[in-house]
């Protein structure tokens, strides 16, 4: 029990609440349900009477209340409300807007856990000081919510609310975090831990599954499944950023129970963004069936820009406990493994250089991914057993053979200078499995805590919150980051001063985004694992690497978007595994203006948008600019298709862009490219308009012709030449044939078409078209006008032949003309010279003349026919 002062005289069995004295913010009075629809909230109920201005003892929340001071009496279990006089009441339903203050049991006691509809954090306590810890008061506010229906509002008024763990929401069909505003109602993870600042996730999804541990000391081990997909991501924390070091180390201890079978993962950095992107692996652990006695250990380490591998045959007996350590020095990558109590047996490898790490890699327990990043695709899995204490460092923990460890890595401050990540399985919490990291703590100055959020093995529940007008801050993990999340609302929601700004992955169907602000160092907005049928509507992301990403997508729709720094590398990566992924979006501005020309030539820009796999992309009334980077050959749309889906082949896709412009890079040698399977990849663009930067040495062209099997380029621009003349640009481009083998084009039908102007017997080149290799034949079709009106038309022909070593070879002497005629005499004027098809730098061109004294205005349809070749 509790004791506060009074503001009223109150008898045994009162219902209390705040009496909101600004001079005494502890005091009570009695709680009426016009006082708790005000605001203010149920604190728990007199244990006996008091006058005014007296002290009363009261039954605290989660307390017991006696049936006699309760004044109940016997009868059905029920939920207990406030009356009018501030007692506690039976209801069989209670109305929506009751305020619960618990419930009893048939003999009439009440436990007291006040639920309602609303609940205002500082009326739990909360301080929003922006020194406080006020993670407990927040968590009191949410479960005070009305538990039979799961809803309610969670009040934030201005203030920094800072937190030492991760909020959780946890609930279907959840609740309600409203703010004053983003920027003023701010929470913030800030005591140097690392997680997210706000998890969605159900709990029933748990931590990673414990077990007996293998090892002396606090904490259970990890439980691992073959076919299960329990894991951890330890690189949702920065500790595990490794890249660069020139010294590092992995340990565990394991072991294996059942049977083994092939490869099976222990822990290992992996992952990569598409399936055109070379795979890449800062380190592993493997053990490896082969079918002798023991299991054979294997590591790998990119060190240097090669990977170094060691191994060690026979070393993990099954069922027997076995402790695995890798390390390198910065001149040999070593190996030990050996059982506890035991001298370990070690295989080593000379290397050199740093460790490397890309930034498309997880890194995983019980699991390695070949693709999907940023989440994972599971290539092999894990083994069948237990792993306990593991460890990570920033220098070799060990150099020679060492008798392996009995207990646990201990987590005091002096052990553990260099240690990035430590889990013990000792502190699990909610839905996070917790670790320890030194990384960067001054000595003596403690660990921080590292959240790691568990990705559960199957779907047991929806966590479906509505975040309104709130920021969040989480240097050390996302501001948000959620599974699960059906429903699921953001609205008004700014994330800054974060690594990553909002995640959400696993089954996280009809979520909807709305001005939607984050400032991020890695990624922006992450959608992932079967993410689907998503609005986002009103996204500015500045800093990130990636600002939008979407893996495995099933379906998002995107709207008035502003989005691509100086920092990025792809604004909008989107990938799916799935044969219905589509992305479609209005008013998409993707924009490198503010990477500045002054700045080394270093930037990593590799494409506005850039697709795998994707079924359908739509964008509407949109602004691809890479034109600003100093990225060389960056250009607007990257298009794969590398990836085969398992037992459904390789992928299929279209592409349509409805008035958009095209603005890339000064080096880019196309708008689009588009590689991988030779097979359908028809990319509409209607309406658009390219740009060619004033620093471009010559035209730049959509895609390029090898890289773009059966694809049809339908529309252009509309442009005003410097002669006031406005003109089409733009055509199509037909591919018929192509070589399975190689994936290059064949045969193909290309179109253009072109205006312009001769003045006073000078000519003006149109309709530039690349001549292929082999044959190509063209046909123009030629309309000229002077100024008094007259006219004449040309049907013009001409083969060329274009050798390996690209000489280009006309097929006649002369352009053949098949057609001439003009608006008077039937023919054209006798001074008006026929159009020639030339080729200029193995380009063909339609040469227009005008006679001597005269301007022609020319009109020229171009279509180029590149036959197939006929093989060596």
């Amino acid at each position: 029990m509790a004791t506060a002062a009074v503001a009223v005289d109150v008898a045994a069995g009162d219902v209390l609440c705040p009496a909101g004295d600004p001079a005494d913010p502890g005091k009570l009075t009695k709680a009426t349900p016009g006082a708790l629809l005000a605001g203010t909230t149920v604190a728990g109920v007199a244990a006996r009477p008091a006058a005014a201005g007296s002290r009363v003892t009261y039954f605290a929340a989660s307390e017991v209340v006696p049936a006699a001071t309760a004044g109940l009496g016997a009868g059905l279990a029920r939920a207990v409300v406030v009356d009018a006089s501030a007692r506690p009441v039976r209801r069989t339903a209670p109305d929506p807007g009751a305020w619960v203050v618990g419930t009893c049991d048939a003999r009439g006691a009440l436990t007291v856990a006040p639920h309602h509809g609303f609940a205002d954090v500082k009326d739990f306590g909360a301080k929003g000081d922006g020194l406080t810890d006020d993670w407990a008061a927040i968590t009191a506010a949410m479960d005070s919510l009305a538990p039979a229906t799961g809803t309610g509002t969670v009040y934030f008024p201005a203030g920094y609310y800072n937190l030492s763990r991760p909020l959780l929401v946890s609930g279907f069909p959840g609740i309600e975090m409203l703010g004053e505003s983003r920027e003023s109602s701010v929470i913030r993870f800030l005591t140097g831990h690392h997680g997210p600042a706000l998890c969605v996730c159900p709990a029933e999804v748990g931590h990673l599954p414990t077990g007996d541990a293998l090892l002396s000391g606090p904490g259970k081990a990890g439980v691992l499944a073959r076919g299960r997909s329990n894991t951890l991501d330890f690189r949702d924390s920065p500790a595990l950023d490794v890249d660069g070091l020139a010294a590092f180390s992995v340990e565990c201890t394991v072991r294996v129970d059942g049977t083994p079978a092939g490869t099976m993962a222990v822990l290992t950095s992996s992952g990569r963004r598409t399936a055109r992107d070379p795979e890449h692996q800062a380190f592993g652990v493997y053990l490896v069936d082969t079918g002798a006695g023991g299991l054979a250990v294997s590591a790998t380490a990119r060190i240097g820009g090669r990977d170094v591998t060691a191994r060690l045959d026979g070393a993990v007996p099954v069922g027997v406990t076995t402790h695995l350590a890798l390390t390198y020095d910065g001149a040999r990558l070593r190996l030990f493994a050996g059982a506890p109590g035991t001298t370990t047996a070690v295989a080593e490898r000379p290397a050199a250089g740093p460790l490397q790490q890309a930034l498309e890699e997880g890194v995983y327990l019980g699991l390695y991914s070949s693709y999907s990043w940023p989440e994972y695709h599971p290539e092999h899995q894990a083994f069948p057993g237990r792993i306990d204490s593991i460890r990570f460092s920033s220098k070799a923990t060990r150099t020679a053979a060492f008798t392996a460890p009995t207990a646990k890595f201990p987590t005091d401050d002096a052990s553990n200078r260099d240690t990035l990540l430590l889990v013990n399985f000792d502190r699990d919490v909610d839905v996070f499995t917790v670790g320890y990291s030194w990384r960067g703590r001054p000595p003596g100055a403690g660990a921080d805590l590292v959240y790691l959020l568990h990705h559960f093995d199957k779907i047991p529940a929806y966590s479906s919150p509505v975040v309104r007008r709130l920021g969040f801050q989480s240097p050390r993990g996302a501001g948000i980051h959620g599974q699960l999340g059906l429903n699921a609302v953001l609205d008004r929601v700014k994330v800054t001063a974060a690594r990553d700004g909002i995640r959400f992955r696993d089954n996280s169907y009809l979520a909807e985004f709305e001005h939607v602000e984050i400032v991020a160092d890695r990624l922006g907005l992450q959608l992932s694992g079967n993410t689907a049928l998503v609005n986002v509507k009103r996204l500015q992301v500045r800093g990130a690497q990636y600002d939008f990403v979407a893996t495995d997508v099933v379906g998002v729709f995107a709207r008035d978007w502003y989005i691509g720094t100086q920092r990025s590398i792809v604004p909008v990566l989107l990938t799916s595994q799935a044969s219905f992924g589509f992305f479609h979006g209005v008013g998409i501005g993707i924009s490198s203006e503010d990477v500045a020309r002054a700045e080394p030539k270093d930037r990593r820009w590799q494409a506005a948008v850039m697709t795998a796999s994707l079924t359908s992309l739509v964008l509407e009334s949109s602004t691809l600019d890479t034109g600003n980077s100093d990225t060389t050959q960056c250009p607007c749309v990257i298009v794969d298709s590398s990836l085969n889906r398992a037992g459904g082949g390789p992928s299929e896709s279209n592409y349509t862009f409805v008035n958009c412009d095209f603005w890339p890079s000064p080096d880019a040698k196309s708008v689009f490219v588009l590689s991988g399977e030779t097979l359908p990849h028809p990319v509409r663009i209607i309406g658009g308009r390219k740009t060619k930067p004033a620093a471009a040495p010559g035209p730049i062209p959509w895609t390029l012709p090898q890289q773009a099997p059966f694809v049809s380029f339908v529309g252009g621009a509309v442009s005003t030449t410097d002669d006031g003349l406005t003109q089409w640009r733009g055509g199509k481009d037909w591919i018929f044939a192509y070589d399975t083998g190689t994936g290059r084009v064949q045969a193909a039908e290309r179109e253009s078409q072109a205006t312009g102007v001769a003045v006073a017997g000078g000519s003006v080149d149109l309709c530039a078209v690349p001549l292929a290799p082999g044959s190509t034949v063209l046909t123009a079709e030629v309309a000229a006008t002077d100024s008094r009106g007259g006219g004449a038309r040309w049907i013009v022909e001409q083969g060329f032949g274009k050798s390996a070593a690209a000489v280009v070879t006309p097929w006649a002497a002369a352009t053949r003309v098949t057609d001439a005629f003009g608006s008077e005499s039937g023919a054209p004027p006798s001074d008006w010279q026929a159009p020639a098809l030339i080729a200029v730098d193995g380009t063909a061109v339609v040469r227009c003349t005008a006679p001597a004294g005269q301007r022609l205005a020319f009109t020229v349809r171009l279509k180029a026919l590149e036959a197939l070749p006929a093989g060596p």
